[in-house]
């Protein structure tokens, strides 16, 4: 099974635009800044339910997109997708700010946030990732989405049982197909691993124990191979 640390996982702010600032122009990544501080400030009260401060999370979500090298844009509406949803700020203040762009991709990402079908997601998967394809002329509100939901999925512990297992059936059944035809093939094994982990602890935990256990014999069969 893939690490959970697959993909980039920062959470110092400073460490991770030190790993922007060594793709993106200056005017770039102080462009990202801005975003990052109206994200800040707008969610300066909030906390998640690990009782972490809640700008935590966008830092997550622009983490795993900085491991994939993404511009300047869809890092910033990255730090700014749960602004409308979550703040006072609105999609208007969020152009004003940052122009029609950034809010096109933020109001794209507040229309599809939140749970999509609950019981019934089997029945309509196939059919949302059609619609999330289609329904965006921006491919940048998918990307950033898939690297929301890897995020809540690293810390899905936190949340109830039943919303551990709702959430990881629609990832099986969204995020991770999206991620794979996407090309993301590494997203798409943490949140396939994430998911079974809370679906079926048990035999995920055998699974790793065999992994390990074997691991050894793997590398001797791989040194004498070499």
């Amino acid at each position: 099974m893939p690490s959970t640390n697959a993909i980039t996982n920062i959470t110092d702010i400073d460490e991770l635009f030190a790993r922007i600032e060594e793709y993106l122009t200056p005017e770039q990544v102080a462009f990202v800044r801005k975003a990052y501080e109206l994200a800040a400030k707008a969610h300066a009260a909030q906390t998640r339910k690990s009782g972490e401060p809640y700008i935590i999370h966008p830092i997550g979500v622009v983490s795993i997109l900085v491991g994939l090298q993404m511009d300047d844009k869809t890092l910033a509406a990255a730090f700014l997708h749960d602004v409308v949803e979550d703040t006072d700020y609105t999609v208007e203040d969020i152009e004003n700010l940052f122009g029609p762009k950034i809010a096109q991709i933020v109001d794209g990402l507040t229309k599809i946030s939140g749970g999509i079908f609950g019981d019934r997601a089997s029945a309509q998967a196939e059919n949302f990732k059609k619609l999330l394809l289609t329904m965006n002329d921006d491919i940048r509100v998918i990307l950033i989405k898939i690297a929301d939901r890897l995020h809540n999925m690293r810390t899905l512990q936190y949340c109830s049982e039943e919303k551990q297992i709702r959430k990881a059936r629609e990832t099986l059944e969204i995020y991770a197909p999206l991620a794979h035809r996407l090309g993301m093939n590494t997203i798409k094994w943490e949140l396939e691993d994430l998911s079974f982990q809370a679906l079926y602890p048990k035999v995920y935990d055998e699974i790793v124990h065999l992994v390990a256990e074997r691991a050894p014999a793997r590398e001797e069969y791989l040194a004498i191979v070499r």
